[in-house]
């Protein structure tokens, strides 16, 4: 059975504890069990006496992605660098022609370092010919949240819980969560603000009160635009962005009510326990931004007509 919403939900924040408890061989092996899991073409790679791994923790034959991980109990930056480079080095000589994708698998809680990044970068760079990814907690949180109800279970080693309590869920809007209340959503001059798409709105059948919201939220994406253009992180946009289309995806599946579902991802970003007002109003203008730029509900046909559709404006 496929997990709802709301054992996504628990699960997402189950992962992370989980996570925040294995490093070294524990870490590798939650890894190994996850992807086998997921991908009847996983291969989990083990040491072989002096043949070692060949640089591989695991091998995705059919994607032809090879994986290494790195689950440090305290972060070394020359450490990873030297983790990261003997594993590329030891997988291209033993592993030629083996794999298409190399990626790297850690176990920072907080996001890619700025070292790793470096490191992705430069390898890109030299090594043409091959795509080179991150694999962090986002990663298996997202995994995770595609497996049956029992294969998870059986991953944690316990059943999921049906009155887990949490707050803030999705980890790549924390940081703009906190921006947003920290600069308390202040007015932007005329020039700056963002004219709503009232097709839109108008073709998602939300009620005049939403609406209403959704337009002063829509006013303040101007704030987080100027958020992700100062981010070291160059990706991050786009990882926020990819999340909230998978998710909006999940959820359109179990609802139809647009309301309900504009609900539910709020759920998503805030969790289910209580939150401040300030938090969730940061949380509407994040759903609306991302609303504008088309990554969640569905824009009207190009010949479509708001007349006769709600109340048109």
């Amino acid at each position: 059975m496929r997990l709802d919403f709301h054992s996504r939900l628990a699960v997402r924040y189950m992962i992370k504890m989980k996570l925040s408890e294995l490093y070294g061989n524990a870490f590798e092996d939650f890894f190994q069990d996850l992807m086998c899991l997921r991908y009847p073409d996983f291969a989990d790679v083990r040491t072989a006496g002096s043949k070692g791994d060949q640089g591989s923790d695991g091998l995705a034959l059919v994607g032809r992605k090879l994986y290494a991980c790195y689950g440090p109990q305290t972060f070394n930056a020359d450490k990873l660098q030297k983790k990261f480079n003997d594993d590329l080095t030891s997988a291209l000589e033993k592993r030629d022609g083996q794999f298409q994708t190399f990626v790297f698998v850690h176990n920072d809680l907080r996001g890619l370092h700025p070292e790793l990044t470096s490191l992705l970068s430069n390898a890109r760079r030299t090594h043409s010919t091959i795509n080179f990814e991150p694999f962090g907690f986002r990663k298996f949180r997202d995994e995770a949240g595609l497996l049956e109800r029992h294969q998870v279970e059986d991953l944690l080693g316990y059943p999921i819980p049906v009155d887990l309590v949490f707050g803030v869920q999705l980890e790549e809007v924390i940081p703009l969560l906190d921006h947003l209340v920290r600069t308390r959503l202040g007015a932007s001059g005329n020039d700056d603000i963002v004219i709503p798409s009232a097709s839109k709105l108008d073709y998602n059948d939300f009620s005049y009160e939403t609406k209403e919201d959704m337009r002063r939220a829509i006013a303040h994406s101007k704030q987080i635009d100027q958020y992700y253009f100062l981010r070291e992180d160059v990706v991050e946009r786009d990882e926020a962005a990819l999340a909230f289309r998978t998710e909006y995806l999940h959820i359109r599946e179990n609802y139809q009510d647009p309301e309900e579902i504009l609900y539910q991802l709020d759920q998503y970003i805030l969790g289910n326990a209580s939150a401040p007002l300030q938090q969730r109003r940061a949380a509407m203008v994040v759903l609306a931004y991302f609303f504008q730029s088309c990554d969640i509900f569905d824009n009207p046909p190009p010949d479509w007509s708001a007349t006769g559709n709600g109340d048109g404006q």
